[in-house]
């Protein structure tokens, strides 16, 4: 950790090594970046070691974000006690331990038999433990919610003959509605391991934000060619005016000539400004 402290100061990692191999396969750790998040006020749990990590942090305003990462078992009855743990120890905690929003990680298991390759459930599948921690924690399968009926693999063996989405990413029904761009890649990190699963959590109370107000260019101003062309729309507009006399309606006004005559002169400064970058 302190070398990846040392080669990556924008990044913060809070992590839990396997008590049986720390410095080894196996741990769990979330990374955070210093320049999006306050990460002096993460909150941070170790709830198994080496397998689960609870850490809160700050997201908008005074709205927290809560992950709980995982690294399942590959042992059946280890990993079916752990999802009883979990769910044990934050009912027993009485709200000091909070629920976690997003719950990721490496499963080792699937919850459907369309996960596998072959379309078959194994003994690990399904604990009945992990649902009962999934409706205490009120998360859905955010991938799955959003891909109903599509088939992928987040990890395979390199004779491709074994294929699994043991890897997800668990959201409530708030932040599921909130989420975009669910993705499963493959990266040339972990082409015969693991893929890549990712998305996009948004604030949906943050104002909406546009791509701007377009505005010239001041050189435009000192533009002999752009100035002419700014006093014949403007001329032809007042005679439009004075020609509009006490008959006015919707379509025929002041508002709407003003209207062309701004579309007018746009047209003519983005015109002249493209004449310019060529020049």
């Amino acid at each position: 950790m302190l070398e990846f402290d040392t080669l990556y100061k924008d990044l913060h990692v809070v992590n839990t090594a396997h008590p049986d191999n720390p410095a080894g396969a196996g741990g769990v750790a979330l990374v955070f970046n210093k320049k999006l998040t306050n990460t002096q006020v993460l909150d941070t749990h170790v709830l198994v070691p080496g397998r689960a990590i609870l850490t809160t942090m700050n997201w908008h305003r005074n709205y927290e974000l809560t992950f709980l990462a995982i690294y399942g078992p590959n042992d059946k009855q280890e990993n079916h006690e752990m999802w009883s743990s979990i769910e044990e120890k934050i009912r027993e905690a009485n709200g000091n331990l909070p629920k976690p929003d997003v719950v990721l990680g490496d499963f080792n298991f699937v919850e459907d038999d369309i996960d596998r390759y072959p379309a078959k459930l194994n003994d690990v599948d399904a604990p009945a433990s992990f649902d009962s921690l999934k409706r205490y924690l009120r998360v859905t399968d955010g991938w799955r919610e959003t891909n109903p009926s599509t088939i992928e693999y987040t990890w395979r063996n390199p004779a491709r003959d074994r294929l699994s989405r043991i890897d997800r990413i668990y959201l409530t029904r708030a932040l599921t509605l909130a989420s975009r761009n669910w993705n499963v890649e493959l990266t040339n990190l972990n082409r015969h391991d693991h893929s890549r699963v990712s998305t996009e959590i948004v604030n949906l109370d943050a104002p909406y934000i546009g791509p701007g107000r377009w505005s010239m260019r001041p050189e435009l101003l000192e533009d002999e060619d752009f100035l002419e062309a700014v006093d014949t729309a403007g001329k032809h507009a007042l005679d439009q005016i004075r020609a509009l006399g006490p008959e006015r309606d919707e379509v025929h006004n002041a508002q709407t000539i003003y209207r062309d005559f701004k579309v007018a002169v746009m047209r003519a400064a983005k015109r002249h400004q493209r004449e310019i970058s060529c020049r």
